[in-house]
């Protein structure tokens, strides 16, 4: 080599170097930006299976139990503690500073709150469905996946049944507290699981289809409920148990059946969702996009879960192929899953659609707010809609 090739290679070295140096990083970068994603998607499919405590429990005093301040923990209305697995109701707040607040507390809250410094916040201040019926029969439903418990309440002998369905990462008790409304009517209630809630047997691979599987488990329980003599069937849906709904409304085999839907805060689409939770994460928004679209590709390996399809999740694209009335209840204030797409739903099909927006309650808490109110609500939207057992 000549000394002029030799300079001439000499002098490219470091180009080469920060070219090179730069492809590690981009590539680094890309790397970062998978993995951010997969954990999104993640997150998103994997049924939440160690459930956390949020709440600091300060102590006793003759007022009653003193709790860390949080967004929910000084609200008004009627709400509970799970400690451990005890559960424990509490009162209205009866005092308050900028750092905490007491509520009031019975004898037996007291009890197993002494000595406790941390729980986990709760609507479930009814949750046992002999709170609400005295005729309790406890079945289970077969699915493709295995046998699904569920409770029925109530007399069955009705020709109209209400059928329950719990959201995201709980259990078929979330939905007990609004049973009432629908018992007095002389209507049956059937609290159902399904797939990977705990409760119903797990699918093959143990992640939530987002409602895009769900919904086939919910319509084996109305195949029950039509065996049991129902004739007509009101579906109540709670945050992702509203997506199953509104699959169920489109999809179900017995969808001539189902007469009207009530919608507790519900994930009308997962995006608006998503958008959300990263924003509270403090992550970019466009991660949003990025796990989406690993989600909907063969790419959803990466979360262990198989492909999904957004566009079949937003209703609101779907809104046409609705029928049936739906009463929709969600807060603009629900700090989970938020109001837009539930607002672009009653804009799509204001002819179907009777949208009560709430203030102040958080996510599926409507009731716990206001329970007079709320079952106000629901009364009178089943009154208008002559929603009532058939003779």
């Amino acid at each position: 080599m000549t000394t002029r090739a030799r300079r001439a290679a000499a002098s490219t070295r470091p180009a080469r170097f920060a070219m090179a140096a730069g492809g590690v990083v981009v590539a680094g970068a890309a790397l970062a930006v998978t993995g951010a994603s997969a954990a999104l998607a993640s997150m998103l499919v994997t049924p939440p299976r160690e459930l956390v405590d949020d709440i600091r429990v300060l102590g006793l005093d003759e007022r009653g139990v003193r709790l860390g301040r949080t967004p929910d923990t000084g609200l008004p209305g009627l709400y509970a503690l799970w400690v451990g697995e005890r559960l424990v109701v509490l009162g209205p707040v009866v005092a308050e500073d900028a750092h905490s607040v007491v509520r009031a507390v019975d004898a037996g809250a007291r009890e197993v709150l002494d000595g406790v410094d941390s729980a986990r916040w709760s609507g479930y201040a009814v949750h046992r469905p002999e709170e609400v019926a005295d005729a309790v029969e406890t079945v289970d439903v077969a699915t493709e996946v295995g046998p699904a418990p569920a409770w029925i309440m109530g007399d069955q002998s009705a020709a109209t049944w209400c059928i329950q369905v719990h959201g995201r990462g709980v259990t078929r008790r979330e939905t007990i507290r609004a049973a009432p409304v629908f018992l007095e009517r002389g209507m049956p209630v059937m609290a159902v699981s399904y797939r990977n809630d705990t409760e119903a047997p797990p699918s093959g691979d143990g992640k939530f289809r987002l409602g895009l599987d769900e919904w086939r488990d919910v319509d084996d329980a109305i195949g029950f409920a039509v065996a049991r003599g129902a004739r007509r069937i009101v579906l109540m849906g709670w945050s992702m148990g509203g997506q199953i709904a509104l699959q169920l409304a489109r999809r179900s085999r017995h969808r001539r059946r189902i007469v009207g839907l009530v919608l507790d805060s519900p994930v009308v689409s997962w995006r608006a969702t998503l958008l959300l939770q990263v924003a509270i994460a403090k992550m970019p928004a466009w991660l949003v996009d990025t796990a989406v679209g690993l989600l909907e590709s063969p790419a959803a390996a990466l979360s262990g879960s198989r492909s999904l399809d957004f566009d079949e999740l937003d209703n609101v694209l779907h809104a046409d192929a609705l029928s049936q009335p739906i009463l929709l209840l969600h807060s603009a204030d629900d700090g989970f899953v938020p109001a837009d797409a539930s607002r672009a739903l009653a804009e799509a099909r204001p002819d179907i659609v009777d949208y009560r927006e709430w203030r102040t309650a958080r996510h599926t808490k409507l009731w716990n707010l206001d329970r007079a109110r709320y079952e106000q609500q629901i009364r009178g939207w089943l009154d208008e809609h002559r929603i009532a057992p058939l003779d």
